[in-house]
């Protein structure tokens, strides 16, 4: 029920109310509201799903055509937009779709113009994508997600880490998948003093994933802390059978999408793939199982380059930036409201000061009270 209505909204807004949004993004733009846009896509049709129904004309209207799917909320202030397309990344990365990749781009660009946003977002592999596959240059206002995901790995490994009572030097990783996010976790996490080691695959024609040598994974999985997966889907990572040669002890550091299903092994899963800045929610709630508090970390680059007043450049910089900006791992559980925080204070302070409670009730007792 929950999903019909989400879909009957979504077309109410998007098709007959597709001018009069644009109109208030105009608006709104002219405020100076919008600091950021961020454009995501499905990875499964369920995802889909959760948008728009599955009809055919729709899915033709809506391909290539990035649509306001809902707000990026900092406390009660709206902050930026989120728009989807339903085209799927293998779908993207075809040859034969770089005009519609070419398209995407444009018509974003034009969505920053009417609403005067900094910086434009690419989830997942959308930068990937276009930069690599496509050759077009991901440069301001465009962020790709990679500083994001490596910022959101790196937190995560520390909270367990730290969760373990272990110091990175007694850790051991193993990084499953690889490609440019694999070769930059191995440089980062092992200047962090982890020990680290990569789990090679290769993609069939079919797109299925193989090991490359099934001998030395087995290895390299056998006496491991943490296993980073770096597989596109989660059944990818079932496929390989890898939870077989992975020690019910270690924790799976989990970046698919969709993900490993937490029933399917023995071993913990945790999502590496989220972070959390207090206040800050997507609003509609993103699909795919997303908690409200919980933010994408491939949204991280546009938010930081927005919010921030400090440049980015490398890494390092980014660390500091998101750190000015408060943003850290989804792991460490929901952040406290600000209203509860706000009430816990005045309650410890009460409880550890009732004198204070004693002179307020005896003033508020002698104060004199007047007839008319």
């Amino acid at each position: 029920m929950d999903k019909l209505i989400r879909q009957l909204i979504f077309l109410v807004y998007t098709l007959i109310l597709r001018w009069p949004i644009w109109l208030l993004i105009w608006i709104f733009g002219r405020g100076g509201m919008f600091k950021t846009l961020f454009l995501i896509y499905p990875t499964d049709h369920s995802e889909c799903l959760d948008f728009c129904p599955d009809i055919k004309w729709l899915r033709k209207f809506f391909a290539g055509r990035p649509t306001p799917a809902g707000l990026i909320m900092d406390g009660w202030h709206p902050i930026g937009i989120y728009l989807v397309i339903p085209n799927s990344a293998l779908e993207l990365m075809q040859r034969k779709n770089r005009p519609m990749v070419e398209t995407i781009i444009r018509r974003m660009l034009w969505v920053q113009k009417i609403s005067r946003a900094k910086t434009i977002g690419l989830a997942g592999q959308l930068g990937p994508i276009f930069e690599k596959r496509h050759g077009l240059p991901m440069e301001p206002p465009f962020y790709s997600s990679t500083y994001g995901n490596i910022f959101s790995i790196q937190k995560a490994v520390s909270h367990l880490t730290k969760a373990a009572k272990k110091n990175p030097r007694q850790v051991c990783l193993a990084v499953v998948g690889g490609g440019l996010l694999g070769e930059q976790l191995e440089k980062h996490l092992g200047d962090d003093g982890y020990h680290i080691s990569m789990v090679d695959v290769r993609y069939t024609r079919k797109g299925d994933v193989k090991l490359m040598d099934e001998e030395q994974a087995r290895r390299q999985l056998g006496a491991v802390d943490f296993v980073i997966n770096l597989l596109p889907r989660g059944k990818d990572f079932l496929d390989c059978r890898l939870h077989r040669q992975i020690a019910e002890t270690a924790t799976i550091i989990d970046f698919s999408r969709p993900p490993i299903p937490p029933q399917a092994i023995p071993q913990k899963i945790v999502m590496g793939n989220r972070v959390q800045r207090n206040g800050m929610h997507f609003f509609m709630r993103l699909p795919g199982g997303w908690q409200r508090h919980e933010l994408p970390a491939c949204s991280m680059p546009s938010l930081v380059a927005s919010l921030a007043a400090l440049p980015v450049s490398n890494m390092a910089e980014f660390h500091l930036a998101a750190g000015q900006c408060q943003f850290y791992t989804a792991l460490a559980g929901a952040p406290v409201q600000r209203h509860q925080a706000i009430g816990d204070r005045l309650r410890g302070f009460t409880a550890l000061h009732p004198i204070v409670n004693r002179c307020m009730l005896f003033f508020l007792r002698s104060r004199p009270t007047f007839s008319g």
